[in-house]
């Protein structure tokens, strides 16, 4: 595993995805002393949204694999899935929330603005007239 070969944006996607995926285990409402923790609400989706996004970042960076450069799909992809985990932890976001929600929604705010900056790293290289620099 060869995490160093990823840029910083997909540092913060990654660690934000990880994250999310334990946020999933920690309760997300909390009120009189009894809670429910996410996977028995809407935290399902999000550590599905969240295993489906590490697996698609793992594949198309090379982290287990030779070194790869991630094409725009891959990274439309990565963005749709963090939009949707913040949506779902703002939308779920009420007076009684509880850690695992604060997480999820923090994390995923973070995922959107890591897989937005690589997003913009890739097109910004895809415009250079000599192609991406090494």
């Amino acid at each position: 595993m060869n995490v160093s070969q990823l840029t910083t944006p997909q540092r913060i996607s990654a660690i934000s995805i990880v994250v999310v995926a334990v946020a999933a285990f920690l309760p997300w409402v909390s009120l009189f002393g009894i809670s429910v923790i996410g996977v028995e609400g809407d935290g399902i989706m999000t550590l599905v949204l969240a295993l489906a996004g590490g697996v698609v970042l793992a594949l198309t960076t090379g982290i287990f694999t030779t070194p790869g450069h991630p094409g725009m799909r891959s990274q439309v992809t990565l963005l749709v899935l963090a939009v949707l985990v913040a949506l779902i932890g703002l939308v779920d976001m009420n007076g009684a929330a509880a850690i695992g929600l604060y997480l999820t929604l923090f994390a995923g705010v973070a995922w959107v603005v890591g897989a937005a900056w690589q997003l913009n790293l890739s097109k910004a290289a895809a415009t250079e007239p000599n192609g991406p620099a090494s």
